[in-house]
């Protein structure tokens, strides 16, 4: 018994320990730099490997388009890499030339789709096109811009968009700085948006992947599209089908001179370099690009909730539940409350929902939970697989119960602890790399306004008490703030 409880008290006490640590040892190590035209730098300097995580935090997603252009910005970043005037080409001037013709030979595809035209016309036009596009193509070095950090030690190099950001990154060797800065300049403020027809081609058929054909897809989609009324969260990332196949280079071109101002940039950076090296290196690369007009984003709010929203999904697939309640954005203080709630009902497999649902009325093969707090209000999600012996019904009448049992008899000392150090721990995994601790960084400055609000989180978590966790539920987890979404088998004939 003394060992068990000695090994409980090293789990709740140790993550702890470890946020104090990395409190004191990182604050005293982390500088900030704004250039002239707004463009924010965060610098950690960890010379313990002769290695630099570079991050590129630009402050535009999904969030951002504006209606009938879905998808915009996630089609970006897949363009991100496809090169400049001066990478990725043999020769910029006859390859833009055929670019041009190639957007015209599309448009006339669009306008004969419009208008009906007969097939052998249609086929004619879309021959054009793809002779076009293959002349282009000898033109164009694939690739090129991943292959030159390749050749220099680049590792991860990768980038993503979500509902509020889009960001790039890699690691190089410390002495690759400068490379990296001249690469990134002309990458970011420079783009030619090479590929786009390819590019969009493999949007759309991710799209038929991922949402058309996936039961988790559709039901994500048609869920946010009932949970939200009026704000953009409501919108796929990836876009509606109708708006992809009106997408233009054009649009792009327009969405990205609006939104990938140096004012709405964030460069972190975390390794072996220091403020007195990299803030000149950024100065001489990106300091000449002009600051543009700061975005305006008129992001309309999201009316209170008065009554719950229901919508089912039919498709070949095992019954799947999906709950979400409308929360705050990521600074209000009861966040750290709706962590700690959402990790006790479903983090994991000594969560009340893996016990209830898994184990003893076994309805469930699966049971999680997600407290999204972003840039605007977000949702505490909570969702279930039913078992071959349970249904959404059976699966939704017991998480009731089990949010009910939490209202009524709130949650013990031990388990609050228990959860606590969970996140933490969770959040300290997250940080434990050089790249980890560089998108954490600027994903916090850009979404609260400080980094230093990383490591306040954790200790908000440590203020949570038993009586908050009691609050929030009665407060959030109630049916007039629910969105309830059901994937149900398909009937048989």
């Amino acid at each position: 018994m003394r060992t068990k409880t000695f090994v409980l008290i090293i789990f709740y006490l140790l993550p702890k320990i470890l946020f104090s640590s990395i409190i004191e040892d990182y604050t005293s190590k982390i500088s900030e730099h704004t250039l002239k035209n707004g463009l924010h730098l965060i610098i950690l300097r960890d010379p313990s490997a002769p290695v630099i995580s570079f991050h590129v935090h630009v402050k535009v997603g999904s969030v951002n388009e504006k209606p009938g252009e879905t998808g915009i910005s996630h089609l970006l970043e897949h363009l991100a890499f496809n090169g400049t005037s001066l990478i990725g080409t043999t020769d910029w001037k006859k390859e833009k030339k055929l670019l041009n013709k190639i957007d015209q030979a599309y448009e006339r595809i669009r306008e004969a789709e419009r208008a009906e035209a007969d097939k052998i016309s249609m086929k004619k036009l879309e021959e054009d096109f793809y002779a076009l596009k293959k002349k282009a193509s000898s033109f164009s070095r694939s690739n090129e811009f991943a292959k030159i950090l390749d050749m220099h030690g680049g590792m991860g190099t990768n980038a993503y968009c979500s509902y509020d950001m889009t960001a790039y990154w890699v690691e190089l060797p410390s002495n690759k700085a400068e490379l990296w800065a001249m690469l990134e300049s002309d990458r970011l403020f420079n783009p030619v948006f090479r590929g786009f027809y390819e590019e969009l081609d493999v949007v759309k058929e991710e799209r038929r992947m991922r949402v058309d054909n996936s039961p988790w897809g559709k039901l994500m989609e048609e869920f946010s599209g009932t949970a939200y009324k009026l704000h953009p969260y409501r919108n796929p990332i990836i876009g509606y089908p109708e708006d992809l196949e009106n997408m233009s280079r054009d649009k792009i071109r327009d969405f990205y001179l609006a939104h990938y101002a140096p004012s709405n940039i964030i460069i972190s950076v975390a390794g072996d370099i220091s403020p007195e090296t990299f803030v000149p290196l950024a100065e001489k690369y990106f300091g000449g690009i002009r600051s543009g007009m700061p975005p305006n984003p008129d992001i309309p709010a999201e009316p209170a909730g008065r009554s719950e929203k229901r919508v089912i999904i039919r498709m070949d697939s095992q019954p799947i539940l999906m709950e979400g309640f409308n929360i705050k954005d990521i600074t209000h203080p009861d966040i750290p409350a709706l962590d700690i709630c959402s990790e006790i009902l479903a983090g994991g497999r000594t969560s009340r929902l893996y016990r209830k649902l898994g184990k003893e009325e076994r309805i469930a093969v699966s049971a999680g939970s997600w407290c999204w707090a972003p840039r605007y209000p977000g949702m505490l999600y909570l969702w279930a697989v039913a078992s071959k012996d349970g249904d959404n019904r059976r699966l939704e009448k017991s998480i009731y119960g089990a949010i009910e049992e939490i209202k009524q008899g709130g949650v013990a000392e031990e388990e609050l602890s228990a959860a606590r150090a969970r996140l933490k721990m969770e959040l300290l995994t997250s940080l434990k790399s050089r790249m980890g601790m560089a998108r954490e960084l600027a994903w916090y400055k850009a979404v609260t306004g400080d980094w230093r609000n990383l490591f306040k989180y954790g200790e908000n978590l440590e203020k949570v008490t038993v009586q908050d966790i009691r609050r929030v539920a009665k407060e959030y987890l109630v049916e007039e703030n629910r969105t309830v979404g059901m994937v149900e088998p398909r009937t048989k004939d």
